[in-house]
């Protein structure tokens, strides 16, 4: 009779989860259209009464938007990784995603394929984007809240002022991406750690969730290690300079967790994993470090200097045109600072030790203090001690960290609130229930009124008639690429003959010469690494323009056929099998994971 009257009430239950999970990807998608959608309407429309897509020009999108259509030129073309975009510089060319993570460009281009008009492929990533970054966060909190909390999270996660910043005056495509990644990292490094009894003081198990402590089984490590390397190095793929700087601040707390509960197994499962994951990034990442001085470095490190960008310093160069933005910046960092701070303090002071783990909290204090502090000029003795920290470029980008931080504990402010609550603690709840509310509407209303609204009176984004990028510019090119001529694509030196272009692609380009005496065919194309050359089907040598930098080949008389193909080099095949053998790595930890599971791991929703 009992097993009888259980089986209704385990169906009610099924049902209601349902509901339940149903209505919180629902709010995800709604929170991540709320912020995404409306920039897409800034401004005047082209037609009185006309509602068209349009968005506000903003820092980066003339790159983006190049780039983004000749990385799907190339994929069109052929090549699995397009690194050589042709239209560039005068149509002389850049070999730009070898040394720019291409990531977000293989998200845009599969967008394309199916939507066919790039306004509207940049709507669907970032809003994809958004509704990610927002599922993450939800995820890692669930990790050690109950929904309510969680859901805080996400919210404040989503409308953070930094992280609508990046869309709405950045247009910061990649680093968009990676506030997708940070949480995931966070969420399978934490199941990585081995010690689950000694993280109790870390979970939050309420009445009605399943225990934290005891989430999954343990055998799932090895799955765990796959999904944190492929985080990791889909981090890598798509935003190295945000990837390192959060590298920096994650792996000390990596190794503050391993040191307070002795799992040291779990410091090398999660050393193992990004290991891995940098393996995966190698085909980009490697060449791109080892060919660095095929191009101009001077570009980044004259005209954005690292230690001329600290907030409240913005010394570079070109700081002057974006000087309304930076104080955007600065303001968003004294918010995001005290946030941290009040948070922490509040939650120490007021949140039992048994609903959100005191030692979480210092963590994440300890994160987000220092990751503000290294936006500061005080921290300058630092970041000349730590390798090659000017691949942040800008060091204010650790504002995403502080943002991730931030969220949590609007997050966890809520949990304690309610726990308060219940327990008739009225001072506690209502001072972490006015932070959460504080953080979480305070940072969209801030979003919406300093971030959003400027963008109004913003002229409309329209593509530029030519594309030129002065830091993708090989080191025998002129330093300034519109010194560079408007020439043909091929022709003679001597002009005497005829060149038809028999085929044009990015990475290939093939050409049929008739001319009657010796002669020089010049191609404009930038004379790079990885360009070869076959005159009738035989290689022979590439000269290099001393002006120009272009490609010439030397001609004998008669009827020829050449072809000119960008190939890989020595560090670009080093890094393709590196990028290989680490993802066979993955594959073998998740089947033998698979294998070795008694029950797949199933995230807590």
């Amino acid at each position: 009779m009992k097993s009888e009257e259980r089986a209704p009430n385990e169906k009610i239950f099924l049902e209601r989860e349902r509901r339940i999970r149903l209505l919180i990807v629902l709010l995800c998608l709604t929170l991540a259209a709320l912020s995404v959608v409306p920039f897409y309407f800034l401004g005047p429309a082209p037609q009185e009464g006309q509602w068209t897509l349009r968005m506000p020009t903003t820092h980066d999108m003339y790159l983006q938007f190049d780039q983004m259509k000749s990385f799907y030129n190339g994929l069109s073309a052929g090549a699995p990784y397009p690194r050589w975009e042709e239209d560039t510089n005068r149509g002389f060319g850049a070999p730009t995603t070898s040394y720019y993570p291409p990531g977000v460009y293989y998200v845009t281009s599969g967008l394309y394929a199916v939507v066919g008009d790039w306004t509207r492929v940049l709507l669907d990533a970032q809003l994809i984007m958004m509704v990610a970054a927002g599922a993450a966060l939800y995820l890692v909190a669930r990790r050690f809240m109950s929904r309510a909390g969680a859901i805080v999270s996400m919210a404040a996660y989503i409308a953070s002022p930094y992280h609508v910043i990046d869309q709405y005056q950045r247009g910061a495509l990649a680093e968009l991406l990676s506030f997708v990644w940070m949480p995931l990292i966070l969420l399978f490094t934490e199941r990585l750690f081995a010690n689950r009894d000694e993280l109790a003081d870390f979970a939050n198990n309420s009445e009605n969730d399943e225990s934290v402590s005891g989430a999954g089984p343990r055998t799932g490590k090895l799955l765990d290690m796959a999904c944190l390397a492929a985080a990791y190095g889909a981090f890598l793929w798509s935003h190295p300079p945000t990837a390192y700087q959060f590298t920096l601040i994650f792996t000390l707390l990596v190794v503050i967790v391993a040191w307070r509960l002795k799992d040291w197994k779990g410091l090398l499962g999660v050393g193992c994993a990004m290991v891995i994951g940098g393996g995966l990034s190698a085909a980009y990442l490697y060449p791109a470090v080892v060919e660095g001085g095929l191009i101009r470095p001077a570009y980044f490190s004259e005209k954005w200097a690292y230690h001329l960008g600290y907030v409240f310093v913005h010394a570079q160069p070109y700081a002057d045109a974006f000087r309304d933005f930076f104080k955007t910046i600065d303001w968003i960092w004294m918010l995001s600072t005290a946030v941290i701070v009040i948070g922490g303090v509040a939650l120490i002071r007021w949140a039992e030790p048994n609903q959100v783990g005191r030692s979480r909290i210092a963590l994440l204090l300890a994160g987000g203090l220092l990751a503000s502090f290294m936006m500061t000029k005080a921290s300058s003795f630092l970041g000349d001690m730590i390798p090659r920290v000017e691949v942040g470029i800008f060091p204010w980008r650790m504002l995403g960290i502080t943002s991730l931080v931030a969220s949590l504990l609007a997050g966890a402010s809520t949990e304690a609130a309610l726990a308060a609550f219940k327990a008739r603690r009225t001072a506690g709840w209502i001072a972490l229930g006015s932070f959460a509310a504080l953080v979480t509407v305070g940072g969209a209303l801030f979003s919406v009124f300093q971030v959003g609204a400027p963008m109004a009176d913003v002229e409309v984004f329209e593509p530029q008639p030519e594309h030129i990028n002065f830091a993708m510019v090989p080191v025998t090119a002129p330093e300034d690429p519109l010194t560079l001529p408007e020439i043909e694509r091929a022709r003679l030196a001597s002009g005497n003959g005829r060149v038809l272009i028999a085929d044009w692609k990015p990475d290939h380009r093939h050409l049929q010469v008739e001319l009657p005496g010796p002669d020089q065919l010049q191609i404009r194309t930038f004379n790079f690494p990885g360009w070869t050359a076959t005159l009738d089907d035989r290689p022979c040598e590439i000269l290099t323009n001393a002006s120009l930098g272009n490609i010439e080949i030397d001609l004998p008389a008669g009827i020829h056929r050449v072809e000119l193909d960008f190939r890989d080099t020595t560090p670009r095949r080093i890094g393709k099998i590196a990028s290989i053998l680490s993802l066979v790595m993955v594959l073998a930890l998740v089947a033998f994971g698979v294998r070795r599971s008694k029950s797949a791991w199933q995230p807590r929703l």
